[in-house]
């Protein structure tokens, strides 16, 4: 019976010395495995290079909070910028294949991504980093300027109140509305900063005689300081607006600071007047 259990004993520990073994080996494979790939993905070479305004991958806010950055993409059309998921923008490269992207951002550090990746879109959201060609993109972070000298808009109106935007050499008349302006709780599938969210209800009628085109990222919302609050891109519509017609849509920002706040289209400003009473003057 001793020498029964004797050799059952030996059998076990041969098994789990071979299985130790094995899984050593299965480790070291995946060790060597992670290793390879992170020294291929090192010696990617990438479409897109910087030549100005990127250093370490960092961009960060100018006195203004702009980022400028000039970059080029050789034997490419364009160049599509991808911020949470969704194309917010593009620039085409010229000739000698450069391109250049001026930027205000928001009051918090942002990772922002540049493709050369012709399958992505303007206007794509639930876009996936993984599914794209690894020399086809690089990722920055934008690192914003704390204390911004602020601008103000050449013109202020209060919330309901349309304003005009005319240009005549170009056939664009707009006629733009921010019909409301409030907070609300902050919803998860918005992917929010907060608890909070401020939740603009924009209304835009093209009279002029050129098609246009209109995105959330046409609009910018600012604390009390003037300070520009994040837009949500994981809420973005593209609207091509043909002459005569009009849409309302609505424009998610993360509240990260204290009201009252104002909307920006361009130049413009629309004031939420139940914060703000009659301190505002229409120019």
């Amino acid at each position: 019976m001793n020498k029964r259990f004797g050799l059952l004993l030996v059998v076990c520990v041969g098994v789990f010395a071979a299985c130790q073994n094995e899984s050593e080996t299965e480790d070291s494979l995946v060790s060597e495995q992670s290793s390879v790939s992170a020294e291929a993905e090192k010696s990617v070479t990438k479409t897109i290079l910087f030549s100005s305004g990127v250093e370490d991958g960092i961009t960060r806010g100018d006195k203004y909070n702009y980022f400028a950055l000039e970059g080029n993409a050789e034997g490419y059309d364009q160049v599509t910028t991808i911020i949470e998921g969704t194309a917010v923008d593009y620039r085409e490269t010229n000739n000698v294949w450069e391109f250049d992207y001026p930027y205000q951002g928001p009051s918090i550090e942002t990772e922002i991504t540049f493709t050369t990746d012709t399958s992505v879109i303007y206007g794509d959201t639930g876009i996936k980093l993984a599914d794209l060609a690894p020399e086809s993109y690089v990722t920055i972070t934008f690192i914003p300027n704390e204390n911004p000298t602020i601008t103000p808009p050449a013109f202020t109106v209060n919330e309901g109140e349309a304003q005009n935007f005319l240009s005549d050499d170009s056939g664009i008349n707009e006629l733009v509305t921010v019909t409301e302006i409030r907070e609300i709780d902050a919803l998860e599938e918005l992917n929010p900063l907060g608890e909070k969210l401020l939740e603009v209800e924009v209304q835009y009628v093209n009279n002029g005689s050129v098609d246009t085109y209109i995105a959330p990222n046409y609009f910018s919302a600012l604390d009390a300081e003037g300070k520009i609050l994040p837009l949500r891109y994981t809420h973005f519509w593209l609207h091509t607006v043909a002459p005569g017609e009009s849409f309302t849509d609505k424009v998610y920002f993360d509240i990260t600071s204290e009201g009252p706040y104002a909307i920006q289209f361009f130049d413009g400003a629309w004031i939420d007047s139940e914060e703000v009473g009659e301190t505002v003057n229409d120019i």
